[in-house]
């Protein structure tokens, strides 16, 4: 056998000098994140729970409203999982909130799964979460959003809890808030300035509590609404809506509390309404309407146990109705 001749070192020290070095490791997303959290820090001027005295050093899951986990996909490896600043407070110069906007923050945390934004001083419109696949939970309640209906929240279908309410969102309910989600628990849309017609879409939400209420809506309470499979109280309160009540909505299988009280609806509270289904504990809020026809048999019996209340309609013969002056036309 021919021996393979030795090389001189320095061949090997050409060779180390012409391969090129291996890429240094990525930021890892902890890093990625702090230098996030540390540049949204430097936005909030009002603080009143302290919550950025914990906002120092290089770990930011020891910060106050963070939450890490394991990665699913790395055991080896911890991620930011949880944002929850309910009840913080943030806000820019007292009495100015329109210093704080989340863009620019919220979107960069990509690896959240659960977000909780109530009670603070943000505006502006909510930040585009399409970028957060992992997002299961998003409460954005008591702020000063505003804006259209947030349509980049059609982009996280894994939501299990959608909090909307008490904000400044505007324009009509869109039809994917109802067929989007698959396993949507809680809607909240509630206490906002959303116009226009409950969409029929409503009745294929798979969520078990759906509230609308205190927005400046119209139309009739949809029937479909009693297709909802899942749907069990429903708050349509103080909506301007208008119409008959469906008798369909009596076919709800879970369906067990409606709240359409101070609407615009007219006629009567259909017997099909009243009767028992397997929802327990039935309750009915009809109240502050312009009902004006005799209850039935049923619902009579629903009104006595104190699972319906008609006060302040038209309804001849019953405890505290409007005066007949504003029951005229109706």
């Amino acid at each position: 056998m021919t021996p393979i001749p030795s090389l001189p070192w320095s061949f090997f020290l050409a060779l180390a000098l012409c391969t090129p070095a291996l890429a240094a490791p990525t930021v890892n997303n902890l890093a990625r994140d702090l230098a996030t959290v540390n540049a949204f820090k430097t936005r909030i001027t009002h603080d009143p729970k302290n919550a950025l005295k914990t906002w120092v050093g290089s770990n930011v899951c020891t910060y106050e409203g963070f939450v890490c986990q394991k990665n699913p996909d790395n055991k080896n490896q911890v991620q930011l999982s949880s944002l929850d600043f309910n009840n913080f407070e943030f806000g820019g110069a007292l009495g100015k909130p329109t210093h704080v906007v989340l863009t620019g923050f919220l979107e960069k945390l990509v690896d959240l799964s659960i977000i909780h934004l109530n009670d603070n001083q943000f505006v502006g419109t909510l930040p585009d979460t399409s970028g957060l696949p992992n997002l299961v939970e998003l409460d954005a309640s008591a702020n000063y959003f505003s804006g259209t209906f947030p349509r980049t929240v059609f982009h996280n279908p894994n939501l299990k809890f959608l909090d909307l309410r008490f904000n400044q969102f505007t324009g009509p309910i869109p039809d994917q808030v109802f067929t989007t989600y698959k396993d949507i628990e809680t809607l909240n849309l509630n206490d906002n300035h959303f116009s226009g017609p409950i969409p029929n879409s409503v009745g294929a939400t798979q969520a078990s509590f759906l509230s609308l209420a205190n927005n400046p809506l119209s139309g009739p309470i949809p029937a479909s609404l009693a297709q909802a499979p899942y749907l069990e109280e429903a708050l349509l309160k103080n909506c301007g809506l208008s119409g008959t009540i469906p008798k369909q909505l009596g076919a709800g299988k879970l369906l067990r509390s409606i709240d359409a009280s101070q609407n615009r609806l007219t006629g009567g509270v259909p017997e099909e309404v009243c009767v028992d289904t397997k929802a327990k504990d039935k309750f009915l809020d009809f109240s502050n309407n312009f009902l004006t026809v005799p209850l039935g048999p049923k619902c009579q019996a629903l009104h006595a146990s104190k699972g319906l209340i008609v006060t302040g309609n038209c309804i001849p013969g019953y405890w505290k109705q409007r005066p007949a002056a504003e029951c005229k036309g109706h």
